[in-house]
């Protein structure tokens, strides 16, 4: 059977993930292991780290995809937003072997296409209705960064199973903003981060919960510190909770998302509370007139691999028929 690589590149972890596909097209995860990406600066050291941590060569592989937490332009190079990472994936094979088919994607592009695996199958219900069969699923998730996508039905049969991923840049747009008080955090925050105006990616981030902490108590902690405020009741808490269930309900209205709003990142799978807290929930419906948001289910992954098996799944839509019936 094939063998197929998947890597999900973030601003903090890079995870490797080696998969097989049986007979009937499912997806099994072999071997995972997650590295640390300031140890990544250009393709050759992402290939030393995949072999080491998954143990098996590069050129072995039947295919591979590598998910970027930044804009892909080009399925060959890109720069990641929140690492100094630049990719070149002409030289993934470079030392000898046969190419393998390869390919660079959006980390929330994979994380869209995991939906259609066992990850999307096995998330876990918030609130809101069961998913609509047809209708488009979106993804957002805030780490490193903020980050967004949806998975929109199309006409006819092909190699997406009538359904195309697009990715978003929405963590790079303004951050809406409500009221006097959090007009004054976001004038703090954006000093802080000598800016103009302040974005998704500097308040749902790890940065802005500790930009959030410290605005709030006074108290400089890292974003692993502040985050252990979102273990109790307090005014971190209550304040993030919010900005999370707004930035959720724009992505929705969006995307109208009736088959799925699906939670993923680092500070909801650490933190899966987070999307039941009142603040969140009242920040989520904020459009009661449009009984829109009423009807967008609200789900989120219950692993922290999903976008390793996003990109699998992408990585098995590469192979060829005569690929899927080769031997790893």
């Amino acid at each position: 059977m094939p063998l197929l690589g998947a890597v999900d590149l973030g601003g903090t972890h890079t995870r490797y993930g080696l998969f097989t596909q049986d007979e009937q097209g499912g997806l099994r995860l072999e071997r995972a292991a997650t590295g640390k990406t300031s140890l990544v600066k250009d393709i050759a050291s992402l290939r030393e780290q995949w072999e080491a941590s998954v143990g098996m060569a590069a050129k072995e592989l039947s295919s591979l995809v590598v998910g970027v937490a930044g804009p892909v332009l080009d399925p060959l190079h890109a720069t990641t937003s929140n690492a100094d990472v630049r990719l070149d994936l002409t030289e993934w094979d470079e030392g000898g072997g046969q190419p393998c088919p390869c390919r660079l994607a959006n980390d929330f592009v994979c994380e869209a296409y995991a939906c259609l695996t066992e990850v999307g199958k096995q998330a876990r219900p918030v609130f809101g209705p069961e998913p609509v069969p047809d209708g488009v699923q979106a993804v957002l998730g805030a780490g490193t960064g903020l980050g967004a996508a949806q998975l929109v039905p199309l006409r006819g049969s092909g190699p997406d199973k009538g359904r195309r991923a697009f990715a978003a840049e929405f963590g790079h747009a303004p951050f809406p903003f409500i009221g006097r008080d959090e007009a004054d955090f976001s004038a703090f925050a954006a000093r802080r981060f000598g800016r103009d105006w302040v974005t998704g990616d500097d308040v749902v981030s790890g940065r802005g919960l500790a930009c959030l902490h410290a605005y709030l108590s006074g108290e400089e902690l890292d974003p692993q510190g502040a985050a252990r405020h979102l273990e109790h009741e307090g005014e971190t808490l209550r304040w993030y909770a919010r900005f999370m269930g707004r930035v959720c309900a724009q992505w929705a209205l969006s995307t109208l998302c009736y088959g799925g709003l699906y939670l993923t990142g680092g500070m909801v799978k650490r933190h899966p509370e987070l999307p039941s807290h009142p603040a969140f929930i009242k920040a989520f419906f904020c459009a009661p007139r449009l009984r829109v948001l009423e009807r967008i289910p609200l789900r989120r992954y219950a692993t922290e691999l999903s976008g390793l098996w996003g990109a699998a799944w992408l990585a098995a839509a590469m192979l060829s028929p005569a690929d899927r019936g080769r031997e790893g």
